[in-house]
């Protein structure tokens, strides 16, 4: 378990001195760009990294329901919904850390959280945190660029910043990529949406793709259809956590809807994984989940977070029996899995849920504490700010 008790204590002090400061936590940024409160910086100050060397040999990204050690919460708004989230991750052994964080969170434990004083934009620290991932006897962060880099620039900069307090080796994949559009199991494949190869139209998919499985070291990269696709999403992202979710690495849960797109979608989806056999070379199984759209809101119970034998599942008021039938596919899918509900009816209008709010840091195998994550800061992670046309144009060569 991630403990701050252990970490050196200039680390302690660097990521915990002082409050935030005061804002506007009552009306949070939408999982899109508000044209009406947000402008595009200049192109100086985009924070783009990356130390673009390949994410070495050794490392792996592990699914989400592989352990976790620590999960990453954006304190910009839904405070209601994060201190419910980082009460129930806690209860499940991880460490909560929040960046731009209060100085504590009733009924989390001391010992199991952090608050980490850097700056943000927004709530959606799944898009734009760090990826995680394992290497030989330490952690390390693949950096993406995120979709609204040029909008919410301090957003876009959190995993190295990050990185550096923790000492953790950054990897900066010249690819834009949301966190919500991404899903992996054990064995190495990455599921997405095609809604990635829109974002990087300037590179080839088989150039995307490469760069993904280079990177996260993954063997194969699956592309979906979204609701909508190849036009808007009708979900309000096109991220496949709006619709599907891994349990294990045999077994999907899947949103199924009565009204299109997303009947088509998810069908389709449905039917990809009935046909195909699991990496561990048992037939998937498939579960499938109620979603539906209300006035322009696409609601989900597969944006959730697993955090180790513990399922964070959204809630919404009303729902009595649909909520009682996803806890039951969790269950069926996940057998003595914790699950526990967290009303997300303000931000899931907003365009996501559990899953969109937090990020998770996993534990190295055999080993378990904040020594894990803590050290020395290197000053070969330190920001770096290259125009983002120079960078793009370099990785699509």
């Amino acid at each position: 378990m991630f403990n701050k008790t252990i970490l050196p204590l200039f680390l302690v002090t660097f990521l915990c001195a002082g409050a935030p400061p005061e804002r506007d936590l009552s009306n949070p940024l939408p999982n899109w760009v508000d044209p009406a409160r947000e402008t595009a910086v200049s192109s100086d100050k985009i924070f783009v990294n990356r130390l673009r060397t390949p994410t070495p040999s050794g490392f792996r990204i592990p699914a989400e329901y592989e352990p976790v050690g620590a999960v990453v919460l954006g304190w910009a708004g839904y405070t209601d919904m994060l201190s419910s989230v980082a009460r129930a991750a806690a209860g499940s052994g991880a460490n909560v850390l929040a960046v731009w964080g209060p100085q504590s969170i009733s009924g989390v434990p001391a010992e199991n959280y952090t608050p980490v004083n850097l700056s943000i934009d927004t709530v959606w620290v799944r898009d734009y945190g760090p990826f995680g991932l394992t290497g030989p006897g330490r952690l390390g962060i693949v950096d993406s660029i995120y979709r609204h880099y040029n909008y919410r620039p301090d957003d876009d900069a959190l995993p190295v910043n990050l990185g550096r307090l923790m000492s953790v080796d950054v990897f900066g994949v010249p690819v834009i990529l949301d966190g919500g559009n991404i899903m992996f199991d054990s064995y190495g494949n990455l599921f997405m949406t095609k809604r990635t190869y829109l974002w990087n139209s300037n590179m080839s998919q088989e150039r995307v793709d490469a760069a993904l499985k280079e990177y996260f070291k993954v063997k194969n990269v699956y592309a979906f259809d979204y609701a909508g696709y190849p036009g808007q999403p009708k979900d309000g992202t096109g991220h496949i956590d709006m619709f599907m979710k891994l349990l294990n690495d045999h077994t999907v849960l899947i949103a199924l809807a009565d009204t299109e797109p997303f009947k088509s979608n998810s069908e389709a989806a449905l039917a990809w994984f009935q046909n195909r056999r699991a990496p561990d070379g048992q037939p998937y199984k498939v579960i499938t989940v109620k979603g539906w759209d209300n006035y322009g809101t696409w609601y989900t119970y597969t944006n959730s977070l697993i955090v180790n034998n513990t399922v964070i599942m959204p809630s919404y008021r009303g729902k009595a029996a649909e909520e009682a039938a996803a806890i039951a596919a969790y269950r069926e899918g996940m057998p003595g899995v914790n699950v526990v509900p967290v009303n997300s009816d303000s931000s899931i209008r907003a365009g996501g849920s559990i899953h969109c709010v937090t990020q998770t840091i996993p534990v190295l195998p055999g080993k378990s504490g904040a020594a894990d994550y803590a050290g020395e800061v290197k000053e070969a992670a330190a920001p770096v700010s290259p125009a983002l046309d120079q960078l793009l144009e370099m990785s699509s060569k």
